[in-house]
Formats: C-alpha cells, sequence, structure tokens
C-alpha cells in the first residue's frame, strides 16, 4: 500500500498456517514522518452471522473523573442480542460450544480490538485504529491474528475456557517468588493516626510468621516506611521515617528479614505529588497527580527512584500505590499526552528500568487501566475483575482476595485467588484505637466491620486463617495451569492441570480434590506442597484425610505450628493410606515423611 505524494508506504502481509490467519504491517517507508494512525474502516477481520454464537469481551467503561476506566465483562449470545456499534475491548472471543472458537489476537497494547453488532444482526471483530507515532517513539509494526480454535483442555467443548487458556499460554512468565512466597503489607505509620507497627515490632511479627509457616519465604511490603509515614514527601521516596526507626532501623529489620527467609520491600508511590514536598516539579505534576510519561522524559522518576534505593534496601519486588495509567484523561495533560503515551513513554520504561535491575513491580488492583496489566505489572493487591479473568491471567498476574477488602477470604475467594489482601499491623487501627473526629476525616469511606487492619497484638489468629485457609491453598493451585472453568449450578468448577485438581464452590460450599486426595473441604484443609502436607482448620476438626501418594507406606512426622515454631503432634493415626487427625480450630497442622532408614525400601 502507498501514498506516492507522500511518501509513505508499507506492506500488509497474510499468511496462513494450521489454524490460524495471521497478518503483518511490514517495510514502513515514511522519510517524512507524516504517520500517525491506520485506521481499518468497514473491514472486519472476523464476520458471525451464526446466531447460536455466544460472544464475550472484556472492556472498560469511559474515563471518569478521576481518568480511570473500570474493566468489565460483557457476554452474551448473537440470538438474543440486538445490534451496537463498535466497542473497544481488551480481549474477546465468539464461540459455538460444539463446534468452534474464533478471535482475534493482536500485539497493539491499548484496545486491540473493536466488537460490534451490526444492523444485519452479525458479529463482526475488527482491529482498533493503530497509532504509529508516540511522541518521539515508533510502535512495533502491528501483528495480528484470527484463531479458529477447537477443544484445547480436552472438555469436549471449544468455548470460552478454550480462548483464556490460549491467551494465557501467550502471556509473559512472572518471577516465580510471586508463586511461593506469602506476601502481605504491614501498616506501620500515618501521621493521622500515629504509628501502628515500627521497624522493631515488623521483625516481630515476621518471626512469627515465619515459625507458623514453618520458614515459608515471605515478601513484605511496608507502608508509611518513608518520611513522616503513608502518604507523606511524595514525589520524594529518599527519607526513612524516624518514627518508626530511621534509616538504622531499617537497615536491621532488612538484616533480620534475610535470616527469616524474607524478602523486604516497599509500600511506594509514583503516581502523587504534592507541591509543598521535596522533588515537586510541575514540568510533570498535573492535576491529577504525576504524568508518567513526562517524569520518564525528564529522567526525574530515575533519579528519584536511584535515591529511594540509597536509603532502603530493594530486592526484586517493589509496591506502588494506586498505579494509575490514564491519569492524563480527561483532566488533561500537555502536549496531547492520552493513555497510549502513558503506557509507552510513561509506564513501560519505568517498569524496564526497574526490570534491568532485578525488580518488578505489584500494585493495588486493576485501578481503572484500560489494559492487560501482564504488560508491566507481576501482581494485585485486590483482585477487581471476574472469574473469567482469574484463568485469563492465572499465573501470570497473581492476586489477592475478591470478596470484603476488611474481613478474612470468603470461599469465592479460596476458589480462585484467596490471597491476603488487608494490610497487617502491630497495634490496632479501628475506631476505638483513633479518636472518633480522626476516624471520620481519615476512614469516612471506610463501612467495613473491623479496622482499617488486621493487628497481630490482638488478631493474630484471624493472620494465620488468613495464611491458611487462602494463601495456601491459592499457592497450591498456581502451581497449576488453571485449564477449565466452567459454571455448575450455584456456582463453578475448576479444574488445574490435565484435571488432576478440581476445586468446585456451590452455594457457597468449597471442595477441593487432588484425585482421590480431599484438599479443601468448606474451611478445613490438607494442602500437599512439595515434601510436606499443611493441615488447618478453621472451627475445629476430626476425621480421616487420604494420603497423597508419596507419603503412603512411610513414616510420618507431625507437629503443631504456632508463631513460636513447632509444637507437639495433635491427636492422630495412620490407617493404611489414610491419616486420622484432629485438628483444633485455627491451630495449623504440618506433616513430613521421615527420611527412610539405610537399607529401609
Amino acid at each position: 500500500m502507498s501514498l506516492p505524494a507522500e511518501q509513505l508506504a508499507f506492506d500488509c502481509a497474510f499468511s496462513l498456517k494450521g489454524n490460524t490467519l495471521a497478518m503483518e504491517l511490514r517495510n514502513i517507508a515514511d522519510p517524512r514522518q507524516n504517520l500517525k494512525t491506520i485506521q481499518w474502516q468497514d473491514l472486519p477481520l472476523v464476520a458471525i452471522g451464526d446466531p447460536e454464537y455466544h460472544f464475550w469481551r472484556l472492556t472498560t467503561s469511559g474515563p471518569d473523573q478521576g481518568g480511570k476506566m473500570w474493566m468489565g465483562d460483557q457476554a452474551g449470545q448473537l440470538r438474543t442480542s440486538g445490534p451496537h456499534g463498535p466497542q473497544p475491548a481488551v480481549y474477546g472471543c465468539l464461540y459455538r460450544p460444539e463446534k468452534l472458537c474464533v478471535f482475534v489476537y493482536s500485539n497493539y497494547p491499548l484496545f486491540p480490538q473493536t466488537h460490534q453488532i451490526t444492523a444485519e444482526r452479525k458479529y463482526a471483530i475488527a482491529l482498533s485504529t493503530y497509532q504509529y507515532r508516540v511522541r518521539n517513539k515508533t510502535m512495533p509494526p502491528l501483528r495480528a491474528e484470527v484463531v479458529f480454535l477447537g477443544d484445547i483442555n480436552h472438555d469436549g467443548r471449544a468455548d470460552l475456557s478454550d480462548y483464556c487458556l490460549w491467551v494465557n499460554r501467550r502471556l509473559p512468565e512472572i518471577d516465580p517468588i510471586y508463586h511461593t512466597h506469602l506476601w502481605y503489607k504491614i501498616f506501620c505509620d500515618l501521621p493521622a493516626c500515629g504509628v501502628r507497627t515500627t521497624f522493631k515490632q515488623s521483625e516481630e511479627m515476621i518471626r512469627a510468621i515465619h515459625n507458623v509457616a514453618d520458614g515459608l519465604p515471605q515478601i513484605v511490603y511496608l507502608v508509611g516506611w518513608q518520611y513522616t509515614g503513608h502518604d507523606t514527601g511524595y514525589p520524594a521516596m529518599d527519607k526513612v521515617n524516624e518514627r518508626i526507626g530511621g534509616a538504622e532501623g531499617l537497615r536491621e529489620l532488612a538484616r533480620a528479614a534475610k535470616q527469616h527467609n524474607t524478602i523486604l520491600s516497599y509500600h511506594s508511590n509514583i503516581d502523587d505529588c504534592y507541591p509543598e514536598n521535596p522533588g515537586y516539579d510541575k514540568r510533570f505534576c498535573t492535576r491529577n497527580g504525576i504524568c508518567h510519561t513526562l517524569d520518564a522524559e525528564t529522567g526525574s522518576i530515575f533519579r528519584r527512584l536511584e535515591a529511594m534505593m540509597k536509603v532502603a534496601p530493594v530486592e526484586r519486588t517493589l509496591h506502588f500505590d494506586n498505579l494509575r495509567i490514564t491519569n492524563t484523561v480527561p483532566l488533561g495533560c500537555p502536549d496531547g499526552i492520552g493513555v497510549l503515551e502513558e503506557l509507552v513513554c510513561g509506564m513501560v520504561p519505568i517498569m524496564d528500568w526497574l526490570r534491568e535491575r532485578g525488580i518488578t513491580v505489584t500494585t493495588e488492583g486493576q485501578n481503572g487501566a484500560p489494559i492487560d496489566l501482564t504488560q508491566i505489572l507481576a501482581g494485585v493487591w485486590h483482585w477487581d475483575t471476574s472469574l473469567t479473568t482469574c484463568q485469563l491471567w492465572h499465573r501470570k498476574l497473581v492476586g489477592g482476595g475478591t470478596g470484603s477488602r476488611v474481613s478474612g477470604p470468603s470461599r469465592a475467594d479460596c476458589a480462585t485467588v484467596g490471597s491476603i489482601h488487608q494490610d497487617f499491623s502491630y497495634d490496632p487501627l479501628d475506631r476505638q484505637s483513633v479518636s472518633e473526629e480522626t476516624w471520620k476525616k481519615e476512614f469516612s469511606w471506610f463501612n467495613g466491620p473491623r479496622g482499617l487492619t488486621v493487628a497481630y497484638k490482638t488478631e493474630w489468629p484471624e493472620i494465620v486463617d488468613r495464611i491458611y485457609r487462602g494463601v495456601l491453598l491459592y499457592q497450591f493451585f498456581l502451581e497449576r495451569e488453571m485449564t477449565n472453568v466452567q459454571g455448575i449450578p450455584g456456582g463453578s468448577r475448576i479444574e488445574y492441570g490435565n484435571r488432576e485438581v478440581v476445586a468446585e464452590l456451590a452455594n457457597n460450599r468449597l471442595k477441593v480434590t487432588m484425585g482421590d486426595v480431599l484438599v479443601a473441604d468448606d474451611d478445613d484443609r490438607f494442602m500437599p506442597r512439595g515434601d510436606a502436607i499443611y493441615c488447618y482448620s478453621a472451627g475445629g476438626s476430626e476425621r480421616d484425610w487420604t494420603l497423597p501418594e508419596k507419603f503412603r507406606g512411610k513414616p510420618l512426622e507431625v507437629f503443631t505450628l504456632s508463631k513460636t515454631g513447632r509444637g507437639p503432634a495433635p491427636e492422630f493415626r495412620v490407617e493404611a493410606n489414610r491419616v486420622h487427625l484432629k485438628l483444633a480450630p485455627r491451630a495449623p497442622v504440618k506433616i513430613i515423611a521421615k527420611p527412610d532408614r539405610p537399607g529401609q525400601e
């Protein structure tokens, strides 16, 4: 294709391989730099008029007053859906379960496709407008595929679950620490409410969790470690909070954390900036926070991160508070910077800079970002999107719970993404621990039944419950592909691997099996992890459990776990391939197979 008068030309190459039609822009010649966008008007790559086809798409709302575009699913069947104009989508597919799943997959990072139902009642999927020039950068040549997918999870259907599995296998792998480490936040200090956890107290909490989990690795993000506490000092991050122990206290905590198999890291912020603080620069501080594009182009963000790393030891991971990619819409920013510019010229360079130093990033949640978050992030504190996206991003974007953020994991959380997603603190942070005036001023948005944090001093059993009922089961799931998600009466059935693990959640009852081994039954747990089995009951239980194959016929060592470490065994007996266990409420138990004696078969 060419426009000789503009000295503009490019090739649009098509190829067919197996079940995939691929399209790629090649040999772009644009010496005058006139090529800005390519728009595909009335040129869908897929158009299906069969009314039996179902559709699903992941899209977002329009920008709210804070510039956020919240993600949500849209689903239906062509037979019962009326016409509508093109809608931008992050992901989407068409499927007729007994026949075929059809979709478009593209390397374009922002709303790569549009979906519509035409007046002729055809469902059409097209490529979104391709923006080639983004400030001083050019985008990679556009690549897209039309995929005709069959039953790849071997359940006899070709449907949405096959699509999610196919996409998941294309997404980048993340640092495996997020699959294996207990990661949580310790709330240290908020100026209006006072210190809740010092560095010394943080060490005590890390040691207690190390003991009750029998040495499982941890990632701990400190909240309020800088300046005078949470949300202070930004955009600067170069001063350690003296109120909770200062620079020397932080160094001591970092040394102690290593002794407890813990990566110490930080809850920080690269979005917010306040005029009275060091580092404020009106060149990149807009009315709605920091413009990441200008922050990166001026180099300021990299200097601030380097300054942070000089005072706070950083290893492998950081947590950025409420990370926003769309913070220039609709309030506006200089030079016509929009969502794509913020992503390509702002967020991606920042994340690349960190990755070059071996550091990856987690954040609060989807936060109204209209992209596949796996492009820039490894994990989210809260899971804001649907069960379908749990499969789409399984193992590629780890996440916290989907339910209440001020209570323990629901059984729905435990069935999918039951990680910790409420801060821990040493002392309580609730209505009783601060004045009513302060509570109303700082937390008027809060309507939960408990405090803002889970307090180690007064709620230790709750911390144990979240680890054993939620996190360890989630990590058990993360060891495997989520291959199939289907609705069943009253809930969902989720399969992992080649149906080796099945989780069923129906009418608020949870059951997880691994072959003939019962792994979870409502709030009881019997979780094989490596060379151990982790057992737990929220309310206490006495029952028989089938042993996994590798534990059968071997002498077993059984012990309780607490904040002080290993304790005596609970009441138990082994009979053939089963173990009878009496579990006290919220008292974890670990089972390991004793080493074979020399000469023993």
